[in-house]
């Protein structure tokens, strides 16, 4: 992707350029840029393996340490870079230690 990092204000149609995991490669980085107050990621990982999606979590914990970061995902290898997990079927809100999670 290393040929691509010149074109990041291009308005091209990415989705025919890049693959859905270079996609969520890019909106990280642009994350890091940023460097936001708050963050939604919604299946923000789903096109990445557990190893590429531990990294960039673990890189946004490093990188924005006070930034609230709200995730939604179906994989429960997320639970550890959460405080907090709301279980959707029962409404419960359930505090995570980093140790269970």
């Amino acid at each position: 992707m290393q040929h691509l990092e010149n074109r990041l204000e291009d308005t091209e149609n990415w989705a025919l350029v890049l693959s859905p995991g270079e996609q969520q490669r890019v909106a990280f980085v642009r994350v890091f840029l940023q460097q936001p107050d708050l963050l939604f990621l919604d299946e923000a990982t789903s096109a990445l393996d557990e190893p590429t999606e531990a990294a960039l979590y673990g890189q946004l914990r490093r990188r924005l340490p006070h930034a609230t970061i709200a995730s939604i995902a179906h994989r429960s290898t997320l639970r550890r870079f959460h405080d907090l997990h709301l279980d959707i079927p029962t409404g419960k809100i359930e505090p995570l230690s980093r140790q269970a999670a």
